[in-house]
């Protein structure tokens, strides 16, 4: 009895483990689509050997801080009457610019983009004799517009979602993420890269490859991901009840809700990321350089002479060497 009890404790502490486990890894790892996504990112990164070419490469990451954000949100408004409609959508934005300035929202600028401001049309049934005829007629006028929010301070975006919405304005259609100093960020890539780079030719040097004295080409490529081009779809696992499936019962199945997160770009292939610790959605900056050395024969080519010599075949069939001059 005390054997069955000991075995029953070992049994739910590895079940224990196995929760514990999953849930550091997240919900995510249950999706096929990221599970192919982590098996492509772990394939090892694979050297190669071109003839007496040596190929050096470096891949440098930068996270950056946005300096600015740009918020869309999109408005519509119908209205039975053109002066209706352009004074009811004015009214919310007005509204919402109210609550802003009332909230003391640090925003930095808002404009109003002007979409479209059109008639809207129904059908209407007319009937002539035993025939029945639909006829387009004028119902309406719909007004759609965008407003543009420029602040600096990400955390004041939730606040403004909140202050848009108690004006029934409820469309955020992104947010643009901007940088103010790009090329300020891409040279400081380039400069640790190219030191990163010289380490590396020392270290081959260390070898006993004749590298000064080879003949060198380089490339260098740079990008940027903005947060908007990061975000991925994204399903809450779930699944049935084993008893009710097993007792026969029918199982009403729920829908699984659909969101989004942010995926950064992985540092598995990167040789150098500055700033690695993100809880904001960064701007990634990537710098890849790569270098390639033409280096000199191994062996050198030994002086070869061309001795040609001239034979004179006798009667008696004896060789004899002509001497020419």
């Amino acid at each position: 009895m005390h054997h069955q009890t000991r075995s029953l404790f070992a049994l739910s502490v590895f079940a224990l483990g196995l929760s514990a486990s999953a849930q550091i890894a997240g919900n995510l790892l249950y999706d096929a689509n990221t599970r192919v996504f982590f098996q492509q990112a772990e394939q090892p990164v694979k050297a190669t050997i071109q003839g007496n070419m040596l190929v050096l490469e470096v891949n440098a990451m930068m996270n950056a801080r946005a300096d600015s954000y740009l918020a869309i949100f999109h408005v519509s408004q119908v209205g039975q009457t053109a002066e209706e409609a352009d004074s009811l959508i004015n009214e919310r934005i007005d509204g919402m610019q109210a609550r802003l300035k009332r909230d003391k929202l640090k925003v930095d600028d808002v404009f109003i983009d002007m979409l479209s401001f059109v008639p809207v049309f129904e059908y209407e049934t007319l009937r002539k004799g035993w025939s029945k005829y639909y006829q387009e007629i004028p119902a309406g006028f719909e007004i759609q517009k965008n407003i543009h929010v420029r602040f600096s301070d990400a955390k004041v975006l939730d606040r403004i979602v909140t202050a848009a919405a108690k004006e029934e304005i409820y469309d955020l259609v992104k947010v643009d993420y901007s940088v103010r100093d790009q090329g300020a960020c891409l040279d400081t890539l380039r400069t640790i890269a190219f030191r990163a780079m010289q380490k590396k030719l020392d270290a081959f040097g260390k070898l006993g490859m004749k590298l000064e004295e080879s003949h060198r080409n380089a490339a260098e490529q740079n990008a940027a991901f903005f947060p908007l081009e990061r975000y991925r779809d994204y399903q809450a696992h779930s699944s049935m009840s084993l008893n009710s499936k097993r007792r026969g019962q029918a199982v009403n199945d729920i829908r699984k809700p659909k969101t989004m997160f942010y995926n950064k770009v992985p540092y598995g292939r990167f040789d150098i990321v500055l700033h690695p610790d993100i809880t904001e959605p960064p701007v990634q900056y990537t710098y890849n350089l790569v270098l390639q050395c033409q280096l000199p024969p191994a062996f050198q080519a030994k002086d070869v002479k061309e001795l040609v010599k001239y034979v004179w075949l006798t009667d008696k069939g004896d060789m004899r060497e002509l001497q020419l001059p």
